[in-house]
Parts: C-alpha cells; structure tokens; sequence
C-alpha cells in the first residue's frame, strides 16, 4: 500500500517538474538566458545581409558580435520578415532587432532603446539620367518619394518635406523600393547617407541628388519588461565602451569607410522636426 502510495507522489511530482521545464522554456521577462536572439531582414547593404555562404553579416552583424563578446552572451541572429521582427519583439521570441533601426518618438514610448551605436545623415537618390533632378533644390510638389510600410519613413519624408519647403506624394512599397526609381516608377528614394553610397554602387541607374540635415540616430530596440531592462543596460554599458575605446568607428570605417560612431555638428534628429 506504502510502495503504491510512493508511486503515486513519484508520479505527480514528476509531472510537476516537467510541466515547469516546459514554461521554462519559453522566454519570459524573468529569464536571464545567456543568449541574445537579434531579429533581422538582412536586406541592408553593409549593415545587415547575407553572404555567399548565406550567414548574416555587417556592421550590425559586427557590433552585436563584440557587444557579446563584453557582455559574455552569445549573439543568434534570426532572420525574418520585417512586420514578423516586431511582433515576435513584442510577445519576447526575440530580444532585439538588429538592422540600422531609427531612434522615433514613437519607439521611445514603446521599447527601452539602448545607447546609440550610429549617427547618419539622410540623403536621397534619384534616377541618374533624370535630367530635371540634379540637386536637392530640383525637388518640386508633387514628386514621388518611396515610403517602406511600418517604418520611419513617413517621418523621413515629413522633415524632408519641412525643410525643403515642398509637398511630396508618398508611395509604399514593402521592402526596398530604389529599384523603382531605377527604372522611373518613383522620383526619390530617401535613405542614410552610408545606404546610399553603397546603392549607388549596386544598382544602375541611380544618383545621390545631396545630404540633407536630417540625422538618423541608430540603437537597438527592447521589450518593456524585466529582462528587456536588463539587457538593454547591459547593451548600452557595450556601446558606451565601444565608442569611447574606438572599436565602433574601426567597424564604421571597415564597412562604409567613414567614420559614423560620432553625432555630426548642425544635424537634426527626426524627432525635433515633428516639433
């Protein structure tokens, strides 16, 4: 009757132990798992792609690497659509996303974002044999300029449209869309100075028109929760390091040849032009 009786406990004990491995293994805000899960597209040159191998690689590729590498966490980057990226952000599959993400008044509310790894200046390309564009004070009322569906972009276009004096017509694609002002489906394409550079070089047909005064400020983006709190302290000590011992500007200049770890004089931030 006893051994039964032990059976049954053994039993039931057992089963409670497995029903908490299995909560368990689920990320939550209380987990402290020695891996940082980074979403991305890997669709930006330079900053987050794929190589012939089909790993991720890139500047944010690199700085999450050495952000590791100080944090004692392992980096696993999951490549993913980019609606995808922050709704797994939202309910804790991922940590982060990881792709020259825009600091927005809009993010700011929502996420904790850490110290900021990036400063870009905005340009905008048009098609090269536009002969009617030929600098920024061509673009006229009217034009065409890409927007990227749940972006920063309407708030790139917005300041765009603020300090230039002019009202433009946006139109959304999802995904890049340079290849359509390529080809004369849309007049401009507004994009980081250091993505331009690097399209100009990879697509045909294309011209930076100039660099406006519109600054991009990059970081890293994570859940509100305990965890998120924590990782998000942990990450921004990184960069704070980073930066102050050179490391994030012998990255910039390894992948884009500038140096971007510094905010550039007589720039403005998105968020100052929605004021």
């Amino acid at each position: 009757m006893k051994r039964k009786k032990a059976l049954v406990v053994l039993t039931i004990a057992l089963a409670g132990c497995l029903a908490l491995a299995g909560c368990g293994s689920k990320k939550d805000s209380t987990s402290d798992d020695k891996t940082i899960i980074v979403g991305c597209e890997a669709t930006t040159p330079g900053w987050a792609q794929k190589d012939d191998e089909n790993k991720v690689t890139g500047y944010d590729h690199d700085v999450w690497e050495e952000i590791g590498k100080r944090t004692g966490y392992k980096i696993k980057f999951k490549v993913m659509d980019w609606d995808g990226m922050w709704t797994m952000l939202d309910d804790g599959r991922i940590d982060s996303v990881g792709e020259q993400i825009s600091k927005t008044p809009e993010r700011e509310k929502k996420y904790y974002l850490s110290e900021p790894y990036a400063y870009n200046r905005y340009a905008i390309l048009s098609r090269a044999d536009n002969t009617a564009l030929n600098s920024l004070s061509d673009i006229k009322d009217g034009m065409t300029i890409s927007c990227e569906s749940n972006t920063s972009d309407e708030l790139v276009v917005s300041a765009i449209e603020k300090e230039y004096g002019v009202t433009l017509k946006r139109t959304y694609y999802d995904g890049m869309s340079v290849k359509d002002v390529a080809m004369g489906r849309c007049d401009l394409w507004p994009r980081a100075y250091t993505s331009c550079l690097l399209t100009v070089k990879e697509v045909d047909n294309v011209k930076i028109l100039g660099t406006t005064n519109i600054l991009e400020t990059n970081v890293y983006p994570f859940s509100k929760t305990k965890r998120g709190k924590m990782l998000n302290k942990k990450v921004s000590k990184a960069i704070t390091e980073m930066r102050e011992d050179g490391t994030l500007s012998k990255l910039s200049e390894k992948w884009f040849d500038m140096d971007i770890s510094s905010k550039p004089e007589g720039a403005e931030e998105l968020d100052e032009y929605t004021k």
